[in-house]
């Protein structure tokens, strides 16, 4: 016999008042962790707990009520925008560990937060160098932005990247083995990156701003525009979500924030494509990311980028 729980110890660990989840990479990630963590006998009594809990529920006031009792720290749900669907899921998953423990990550699979995210960022350039750069590169792509904005399905960002022949900023060499913020080294680029946000103009007809601007590698994959030509809405959303100017020492705001703002005939298109990048081995894979202007780089990388996928195709963020 297990004992009967009054709390979810995964739940409350995972996304509750234990342990906030926003010092992980997301929900999902967060959930996985605890899992890893917990015994056959425990995921037992709390699947019983929330049969319990659950009897009778059907209304998404209610189960949002069911979740905080049962240790959740949050009237939204931790994915998507029911509770009704995120429970679903959830009590589905910890069956699935029960019946099938093979889905479960060994203990220490994940890496233990906190964790560097990037082994570089971008130093800013001065103002003319940052606004020569965005005026170079629009220019160079203006058929490409022009057709981006012809698209009401192309995302709300554009990321375009390439030498401008003048020095933008500097790429900083972070030490991989501390706190992810200890800069090692620096060096000069003439590349850069300009991140265009969709305006909302109205009859003026689809416009743009620039959103963000940076210098980056100084060299690049011989590969990186064909991966750009082959993932174009990669581009748009790591690039343009997860960017130097853009992204904070773990990517969960910015995920979050993708998932809530962008179109999801997007993000359809976002999570056809990271099927066939995931296709590629580890170290294609790491390059590839790099190539498409995203700077998170988890020591996880594949598994952070699947489950973007699942939490693209399994909850609703319409």
């Amino acid at each position: 016999m297990t004992d009967r729980l009054d709390r979810d110890p995964v739940l409350s660990w995972a996304v509750g008042h234990d342990m906030d989840v926003l010092a992980t990479t997301s929900p999902r990630e967060a959930i996985e962790r605890q899992l890893s963590r917990t015994a056959p006998e425990t995921i037992v009594a709390t699947l019983d707990l929330w049969r319990r809990a659950t009897a009778g529920v059907v209304t998404e006031e209610a189960m949002c009520t069911v979740a905080l009792n049962l240790g959740a720290d949050s009237w939204d749900p931790p994915d998507g925008s029911s509770w009704l669907v995120w429970t679903a899921w959830y009590v589905e998953r910890l069956r699935e560990a029960l019946e099938e423990p093979a889905t479960v990550l060994p203990r220490g699979a994940l890496p233990t937060w906190p964790y560097p995210w990037r082994v570089h960022d971008s130093a800013a350039g001065t103002a003319e160098s940052l606004h020569r750069a965005a005026r170079v590169l629009r220019e160079r792509h203006r058929e490409r932005e022009r057709a981006w904005l012809a698209d009401p399905a192309g995302g709300s960002r554009l990321h375009l990247a390439g030498d401008v022949g003048a020095v933008v900023g500097q790429l900083v060499l972070l030490d991989p083995e501390g706190d992810g913020r200890a800069v090692l080294d620096g060096v000069d680029s003439t590349r850069a990156a300009v991140v265009l946000h969709r305006l909302d103009a109205g009859d003026a007809g689809p416009a743009a701003e620039v959103h963000a601007v940076h210098a980056t590698d100084p060299s690049e994959d011989p590969r990186a525009a064909g991966w750009r030509v082959r993932w174009p809405a990669l581009v748009s959303f790591l690039g343009g979500w997860f960017n130097a100017a853009d992204l904070a020492d773990t990517p969960c705001y910015e995920e979050d924030e993708a998932l809530i703002a962008e179109a999801p005939a997007f993000l359809d298109r976002v999570a056809d494509e990271l099927d066939g990048l995931l296709l590629l081995d580890d170290a294609d894979l790491r390059a590839a990311v790099a190539a498409l202007g995203c700077y998170a780089e988890p020591p996880h990388l594949r598994r952070w980028l699947g489950w973007t996928s699942w939490r693209i195709r399994r909850f609703d963020w319409a």
